[in-house]
């Protein structure tokens, strides 16, 4: 019997549903999938019972050819999804001792021992094919039938990520047969979602061969060209997503970071690494946020060589060698007390640039003259210093990672001038 949809995901736990703890799935399995050739058509999250998680799985298998589940798969009492794929398939549970055996190796190479409650882990519907977890005691599994697999895994994503890779994407691809879909990601920054799409938005979506879509978070615009369903083996998919890049890049210049999937940050750690130069960043409203996503990326050390979170104007003095006198004359949200903090940082971490921010996060500390949101970022190098003064709209944590990025983008756009 044919299908309409090819994948759904049922996500389970009543901790998503009351706003504790959010999805960490869809969009990374959405994402994957895609190189397989196939599209999540529906997603949803289900609480912790064994029926609501038994007619959803129903709900799917008669959708959907490949039904995922995450979640649930722990050892207490409320982790029941094993529970509720076998009521829906109409299945027993049976224990696999060798599963326990793992589990009890599992705690005993961590010096402790397993309880009576991890023995729930070692139970499944009867013929299931048993994936292994090597990070944890939840294993997942797969129940087949001629039209229809249940991928049953872990919730949490250090678990469920790699029994993805390790039994889920191949078995995938062969069920369904097809060729990737393409995927161009175009990364911008410093334009809106209404502007970009009143400015570029028609010329963009007549990609030929591709849906488009525009997807805005905090720091900018990802424009995202992915492969139709159904185009045809000579459509033009390379030249189309070239056309697209050249008219960003006619429109928007550096404000275009990054055509693929690196991160600004990625982008930089990148140039500064072939072009052997180094950063040291001084930091007051961003609280070391720069520093931290910097140093996230594996060999930062190549060229990250300090940072320092000035928050109080003695520390701007003792550390960075701001002057006295400007921080009396200009305050410490200041073009003249940006520009010292990133030369300052530089000198003292003997970097090529030095980045600096500082500003007014609020919700409190605003004037009229100064008020919340307003930011100074500032980029300095030898014989030379650029400071931007912005205004961030948004809570506090949004002026914060806004301004972080939008220092990253200033040493960008210089690097790139280059």
């Amino acid at each position: 019997m044919s299908k309409p949809n090819d994948i759904e995901l049922i996500l389970v736990g009543d901790e998503l549903l009351k706003g504790e703890r959010s999805d960490a799935h869809l969009a990374w399995l959405g994402r994957a999938l895609l190189q397989s050739g196939v599209r999540i058509a529906r997603a949803q999250a289900v609480g912790d019972t064994v029926e609501a998680i038994a007619e959803a799985v129903r709900e799917s298998a008669a959708r959907a050819r490949v039904v995922i589940t995450t979640g649930g798969l722990g050892p207490t009492t409320d982790d029941i999804t094993r529970d509720g794929v076998a009521a829906a398939l109409g299945l027993g549970l049976a224990f696999d001792a060798p599963t326990w055996e793992a589990i009890v190796a599992f705690f005993a190479a961590r010096g402790r021992e397993a309880s009576e409650n991890n023995r729930r882990q070692a139970m499944f519907p009867e013929g299931a094919r048993i994936l292994g977890n090597a990070q944890g005691t939840a294993p997942g599994f797969a129940v087949e039938s001629r039209d229809l697999t249940v991928f049953v895994l872990p919730g949490p994503p250090l678990e469920m990520r790699p029994i993805f890779e390790a039994a889920v994407r191949a078995r995938v691809a062969e069920i369904f047969g097809r060729e990737p879909l393409r995927v161009e990601t175009f990364r911008t920054t410093g334009i809106g979602e209404s502007q970009m799409v009143s400015t570029l938005g028609e010329a963009i979506e007549k990609a030929d061969g591709y849906v488009v879509s525009f997807l805005p978070s905090l720091v900018g615009v990802d424009v995202v060209l992915t492969q139709a369903p159904g185009a045809a083996a000579d459509a033009p998919l390379e030249s189309e997503a070239a056309r697209v890049e050249k008219l960003l890049r006619d429109h928007l210049g550096a404000k275009l970071y990054e055509h693929g999937e690196r991160s600004l940050a990625g982008v930089v750690h990148d140039l500064l690494v072939r072009r052997r130069e180094t950063l040291g960043v001084a930091e007051s409203l961003t609280g070391g946020s720069i520093g931290q996503t910097l140093t996230d990326i594996p060999g930062a050390s190549a060229y990250f060589l300090a940072g320092a979170v000035t928050y109080s104007d003695a520390s701007k003095r003792a550390m960075l060698g701001v002057a006295e006198e400007t921080l009396a004359r200009y305050g410490a949200v200041s073009e003249e007390t940006c520009t010292e903090m990133a030369h300052g940082i530089r000198r003292s971490a003997g970097a090529t640039y030095g980045i600096a921010t500082t500003g007014i996060a609020g919700p409190t500390g605003g004037t009229a003259k100064k008020p919340v949101g307003l930011c100074y970022l500032g980029l300095a190098w030898e014989g030379g210093c650029h400071v931007k003064r912005v205004r961030y709209h948004g809570e506090r944590d949004a002026v914060r990672r806004r301004a972080a990025h939008g220092a990253l983008w200033l040493l960008y756009d210089h690097l790139a001038a280059r």
